[in-house]
């Protein structure tokens, strides 16, 4: 079972391990796709959590009790299908390639599965057919 999830954190539980917590308490695989911290010690980090689902529910509660908000990510990037027209600027900036153009139907596709939400492909779209929903 893989998830994605996003964690908020602030000043009162940034000093805590989620990776550390999941992997050593639950026996999870976490890997960090992305973490912002702001100066004030509040963030957001975007995790997948690979594991048995009962262990990662239990290792959500968890990180529920030590102050974390924790959102599963389905649809974390939206593309406007009436704005968009399928120019591929996309394609190009998606570090992991999430973005592919499809020669038989001249369109481009999303592959939400292996997105990130790093949001390289936001700034790139001209007509701001894509938003970011973390």
């Amino acid at each position: 079972m893989v998830r994605k999830v996003k964690i908020v954190f602030d000043e009162m539980n940034v000093q805590e391990s989620v990776t550390y917590i999941l992997a050593t308490e639950f026996g999870l695989k976490p890997n960090v796709l992305k973490a912002e911290i702001k100066g004030d010690g509040s963030g957001i980090m975007i995790l997948i959590i690979e594991g048995d689902q009962a262990k990662a529910d239990a290792g959500i509660a968890r990180l529920e009790e030590l102050g974390f908000v924790v959102k599963e990510l389905e649809r974390h990037i939206l593309r406007d299908k009436e704005r968009c027209f399928s120019c591929g600027a996309c394609i190009s900036q998606c570090p992991t390639r999430s973005f592919a153009f499809d020669p038989v139907t001249w369109e481009v596709h999303l592959d939400i599965d292996t997105c990130i939400a790093c949001g390289s492909c936001i700034d790139s779209c001209s007509v701001k057919a894509l938003k970011l929903n973390i």
